[in-house]
């Protein structure tokens, strides 16, 4: 997998939601990379990070041993891992089977606490199509960006699937199908999260609604929550009040001051 790496100090590790990539930090990374240093990840397929092969053998889990790959090729010590949507998944799934490699989380509209009504499987059933991947994702993502900012506008033209994007596509709806695999869900393993947690939501987010908050908040009964006036990526829509909630936190976890 691809990553930057800018900044000294506590390492912290960006992880973007299916579909996205690393310049979805661009505007929170110089603030955090002034005391922090910031490894930012494209997953397989995205960004600069070429395509599993078959692109459609992509999974979820795969994308968080990759993470776990690349900490430990990294030979990272304990880092603050900041995740959105899968990355939250990957990142809390760091922090259940190798805790010694996580000092904090921050999950971002995260995944791996599925709710899903029969609905719901439905849509992610259809999603899980590369056809119907690349006909509806810039509508998609358009949906869950609440913020338009010309960050933000780029998120959304990056989500666009056009011609010789058959793989990103690929991979995209193979991540969507494995979110219906038992796997996918850290509910039952939550309670080995010991790591400070810090849940980041935004309001006006379509994909993760009151269900998915009400799940995660029984799972992580002791992490910190925080609700922005955001879609699915406020670190993006709304850097300045997101950095406003992490940037403390992190310094509160490490000991040191603002």
């Amino acid at each position: 997998m691809h990553f930057s790496d800018e900044g000294t100090g506590t390492p912290v590790v960006l992880l973007s939601a299916n579909g996205h990539d690393s310049r979805d930090f661009a505007a929170v990374t110089p603030a955090l990379s002034r005391r922090h240093r910031v490894i930012a990840v494209d997953w397989p397929g995205f960004g600069r990070s070429p395509a599993p092969q078959p692109p459609g053998s992509a999974t979820a889990t795969a994308f968080a041993s990759g993470l776990a790959e690349l900490v430990e090729r990294l030979d990272l010590p304990a880092a603050h891992l900041i995740g959105n949507s899968i990355g939250g998944y990957a990142a809390a799934r760091l922090a259940i089977e190798a805790p010694h490699r996580v000092r904090s989380l921050v999950l971002v509209n995260p995944g791996g606490f599925p709710v899903l009504g029969p609905a719901d499987r439905l849509f992610v059933g259809l999603k899980g199509r590369p056809g119907v991947t690349r006909l509806i994702n810039r509508r998609f993502a358009s949906a869950y960006v609440h913020h338009r900012t010309p960050l933000t506008r780029q998120i959304i033209d990056r989500a666009t699937y056009r011609r010789g994007d058959a793989d990103r596509a690929a991979v995209d709806a193979a991540i969507w199908r494995s979110f219906l695999d038992p796997d996918f869900d850290l509910g039952p393993r939550a309670d080995r999260i010991a790591a400070p947690t810090l849940v980041a939501w935004g309001r006006h987010d379509p994909v993760f609604g009151r269900r998915a908050r009400a799940e995660v908040a029984l799972r992580l009964p002791h992490a910190r929550t925080v609700v922005f006036d955001t879609g699915h990526v406020p670190f993006a829509e709304d850097p300045e009040a997101f950095l406003g909630e992490v940037e403390p936190f992190l310094d509160g976890v490490d000991g040191t001051a603002a």
